[in-house]
């Protein structure tokens, strides 16, 4: 008898995009200036740098020379070279990793930019935040310090901190609970966090009820989103030999020893919090994974399924070994994670509400509008958002289950292609692995190389779960 998983009726999303409207007042964040701005020739993360002349970006390399100008995002290029915007310690932030601008002449045919000015976005000045579940408790003395939406966190006495009712003090945060944060990075990789709204996770009691927020107010019952998908409900089933999605079926591959290292891997990933809450809970996931004879090179998830993820042979079969494989695995699991975070909202409205300013950045991402020509305008600064929580939670995920995380930049450059060509060392990274050098060097710092490919050459086969 096949296994019989109900699900609203969408599409699988594949790893690499994640659709999702964007609140119509962010607009209004946007400063005109960048609105008007020149264009810039080419935009990015960079993932090699070939001193003392060029880096690449995007698949591009980009020549620099002794009148090239750097300088820092926001800075005005000047239409003359006499009067540099920058010298010297700008040169010096090229670097794996940095995002940077790129003006100058393009020369298509051999994928190559002439740079006249280089802008680099100085990420150690830059106020961050966001919403997510805390994945670890690191310390509590002398300051709590915890891993959430992909960074360490820090909370200092300086840090504005609110407790929800079920939680007394910073001795009672624990894996599970949510942060809304707000704060800068330090030059040591932590968070150093100046507010942090910590978010109550007691969603089995009843909503219906009417309770008091800190206000004095009654609190109104969640009720689903606007642009909720419709219940209609889509068989999804699982048999021994295929999977069957709708009209859509994935035959399962019959490679044993394949199916349990996808699981095994899989299952490893999974965060301890997720696996301990109980089966009631909202938050509850309970996820599948399932090698599948598919030419995509993707791996395929499908968060109304709850946790189902098809990983195809052909993608196995490019990675070198089990941390980069748990690399997409582990990007799989944050497209599942990140579904859940609108209902944490809707369950919390009234409490999150109270954090006015914090929140309205922070959940812009989440919002739920109909999608539409106008939604299509606001969608791409948020979207960008969430794919780069998921690029960084994964990471988290690899390095707390004993996965090697500086092998995830090579398994993206490894599944990018439609088709590997013989020699993979001509590949380029995507931009996602750009994203994940960046955080790599922050917060999981190790020998810097000179070239992005020189930190992939090494990886733990044999990692297992760390207990």
């Amino acid at each position: 008898m096949p296994h019989v998983i109900r699900a609203s009726r969408r599409r699988p999303i594949a790893c690499r995009g994640l659709f999702i409207a964007v609140a119509a007042a962010g607009l209004g964040c946007l400063p005109s200036a960048i609105l008007h701005a020149e264009s810039p020739t080419v935009r990015g993360y960079i993932t090699a740098v070939h001193p003392p002349d060029g880096f690449d970006v995007n698949g591009e390399h980009v020549m620099t020379t002794a009148d090239t100008q750097f300088g820092p995002i926001g800075a005005k290029i000047p239409i003359a070279t006499k009067n540099p915007i920058g010298s010297g310690p700008m040169r010096d932030a090229v670097q794996i990793g940095a995002w940077v601008e790129v003006f100058g002449e393009r020369d298509r045919k051999i994928r190559t930019v002439a740079a006249t000015t280089v802008l680099i976005r100085d990420d150690g000045d830059s106020k961050l935040s966001g919403l997510g579940v805390i994945d670890q408790v690191i310390s509590i003395a002398p300051e709590l310090v915890i891993a959430a939406d992909g960074y360490r966190i820090r909370v200092t006495p300086a840090t504005e901190v609110r407790f929800p009712r079920d939680v007394k003090s910073a001795a009672d945060v624990h894996a599970g609970l949510w942060v809304l944060y707000e704060g800068k990075l330090g030059q040591d990789g932590l968070l150093v966090a100046g507010k942090a709204r910590f978010v109550s996770t007691d969603h089995a009691k009843a909503k219906s009820e009417k309770t008091l927020s800190d206000s004095g107010q009654p609190a109104a019952t969640p009720q689903p989103p606007n642009n909720a998908p419709s219940q209609t409900e889509n068989q999804i089933k699982i048999s021994g030999t295929e999977v069957q999605i709708g009209n859509d079926t994935y035959q399962i591959s019959k490679d044993q020893a394949l199916q349990s290292r996808v699981s095994q891997i899989g299952l490893n990933l999974v965060p301890t919090w997720l696996l301990q809450l109980p089966v009631n809970d909202p938050a509850k996931i309970h996820f599948s994974f399932i090698a599948v004879n598919n030419g995509a090179h993707e791996v395929l998830t499908f968060p109304d399924s709850k946790g189902l993820i098809l990983v195809p042979t052909q993608l196995a079969a490019r990675f070198k070994n089990d941390d980069q494989l748990a690399a997409v695995l582990a990007d799989g699991i944050e497209v599942c994670l990140q579904q859940q975070t609108p209902m944490i909202i809707q369950l919390n409205r009234t409490t999150l509400a109270e954090a006015a300013g914090l929140a309205a950045v922070s959940l812009a991402p989440y919002g739920y509008l109909a999608l539409g020509a106008a939604g299509n305008v606001y969608r791409h600064g948020t979207d960008k958002a969430l794919k780069e929580q998921r690029w960084r939670v994964a990471l988290q995920l690899m390095a707390e289950a004993g996965y090697d995380p500086w092998q995830a930049p090579e398994s993206w450059r490894l599944a990018e292609p439609g088709k590997l060509p013989a020699d993979t060392s001509t590949l380029k990274y995507p931009d996602r692995s750009g994203y994940q050098f960046a955080i790599l060097n922050l917060m999981y710092k190790k020998a810097a190389p000179t070239n992005a490919a020189e930190s992939g050459a090494t990886a733990n086969t044999s990692a297992s779960r760390k207990p």
